[in-house]
C-alpha cells in the first residue's frame, strides 16, 4: 500500500474524472494487484482464452471476435480486444489465440498458439487437454501521463516481449463441463531494473463449470460459474445463469462478487452466425462516474458439420 500511496501524491490530472481514471488504472494494472489477463462476463463463449484444453470441444471451425469497454464515459479506461480461431481434428485440435489490453498508458498484448486432444472416458464423458504457447508483450507509455514533480518513480518508457506457456484441462458431457487451467507458467518481471517494480505477473489459475437444465422441449436453462485465483490477491469468482429459447435467443444475467451486474444475451442469426451483447454495471460508488461497461462478441463457423468424432452438445458454448 505504501506504493500505491505514493502513485497517489505524484499524479496530477487536469480534472477529476482523468484522476480518478489514472488512479484505478495505476492500481488496477501496474501494482501487484495487477491482473494479466483479459476479462469478459461472456466467458462462457470464449474459455479458449483462459483454458487451452476447451479448443476445438465444439468440434467446428469457427472464428471469433470479442470487444470489451469498460467504464464508458471515462478517459483512458480499459478496453479489450480478442480474436480467436479454432480447427478441430478428429481428437485433436488446433487454435489461435490473439489479444489486446489498453488501459491508460499500460497496453498488452498476448498472442499464442494452442494445441489440444481429447480422450474418451467413457460412451458420454471426455475429457480435453491443452497446452498453449506464445508471446505477452507489455508496454508503457510516458507519454500519456502528466506527472506533477521530476520524480524517478517513472523515468522512461518500456517494451517489454516474453515467451509464455499455459496449460488446461476441460472435462464434459452431454449436459455439463468442469475446466481447470493456468495460462501462464512464466512468471518474469517485465520490468525487473526498476526499484518500484511497476508490473510482476503473477500466478493464475481458472476453474469453471457449467450444466444444462432442461426446462422444456425447446428450452434450457445453463447456470454456469468461474472462479479466477491469482497469487497475492484476493479469489475473484462469478456466476451467470442464461436461458436458451429455441436453439436461438439466449438471455441471462451474473454477478461477478463484490464487482458488477451483468445482463446478457446472445442470438444465433443463422446456423453459422452467432452474436451477443453484455452490459455491466459497477456494484462500488465508481458507478456514478460512468456509463457501464460493455461487451460484445461475434463468432462464425466456417463449417455446419462437426469435424470430430468426438460427443457433440454444444448448447452449453
Amino acid at each position: 500500500m505504501e506504493k500505491q500511496s505514493r502513485l497517489f501524491i505524484y499524479f496530477k490530472i487536469m480534472n477529476k474524472k482523468h484522476f480518478i481514471t489514472l488512479l484505478i488504472i495505476m492500481l488496477s494494472t501496474l501494482s501487484i494487484q495487477a491482473q494479466d489477463f483479459p476479462l469478459f462476463t461472456q466467458y462462457m463463449y470464449n474459455k479458449g482464452g483462459i483454458n487451452p484444453g476447451y479448443v476445438g470441444v465444439d468440434g467446428r471451425i469457427s472464428v471469433a471476435v470479442l470487444h470489451r469497454s469498460q467504464w464508458v464515459g471515462v478517459s483512458g479506461a480499459p478496453t479489450t480486444s480478442n480474436l480467436s480461431f479454432q480447427y478441430p481434428f478428429e481428437k485433436a485440435a488446433l487454435g489461435i489465440e490473439l489479444s489486446k489490453d489498453d488501459a491508460g498508458p499500460v497496453s498488452k498484448i498476448i498472442g499464442k498458439l494452442q494445441f489440444a486432444y481429447n480422450l474418451e472416458l467413457d460412451y458420454f464423458t471426455f475429457l480435453s487437454l491443452g497446452v498453449s504457447a506464445g508471446i505477452y508483450n507489455h508496454a508503457f507509455d510516458l507519454n500519456k501521463l502528466t506527472i506533477r514533480d521530476n520524480e524517478n518513480i517513472f523515468t522512461e518508457d518500456y517494451n517489454a516481449i516474453n515467451f509464455d506457456v499455459g496449460i488446461g484441462a476441460f472435462l464434459y458431457a452431454e449436459n455439463w463441463y468442469l475446466g481447470v487451467s493456468t495460462p501462464n507458467l512464466n512468471l518474469q518481471k517485465v520490468h525487473p531494473n526498476n526499484e518500484y517494480q511497476l508490473d510482476k505477473r503473477l500466478l493464475h489459475a481458472y476453474l469453471m463449470g457449467g450444466y444444462n437444465i432442461d426446462i422444456s422441449q425447446r428450452s434450457v436453462l445453463q447456470p454456469s460459474f468461474l472462479i479466477r485465483y491469482a497469487d497475492q490477491l484476493p479469489i475473484s469468482a462469478e456466476l451467470s445463469i442464461n436461458m436458451k429459447w429455441s436453439e436461438t435467443l439466449t438471455t441471462g444475467l451474473a454477478y461477478r462478487f463484490n464487482s458488477a451486474y451483468s445482463l446478457l444475451i446472445g442470438i444465433n442469426v443463422t446456423r453459422k452466425l452467432h452474436m451477443g451483447y453484455a452490459f455491466d454495471w459497477d456494484q462500488s460508488r465508481f458507478y456514478k462516474t460512468n456509463y457501464g461497461s460493455h461487451e460484445a462478441f461475434i463468432r462464425y463457423y466456417l463449417s455446419t458439420e462437426e469435424n470430430s468424432a468426438r460427443f457433440q452438445s454444444p448448447r452449453f458454448f
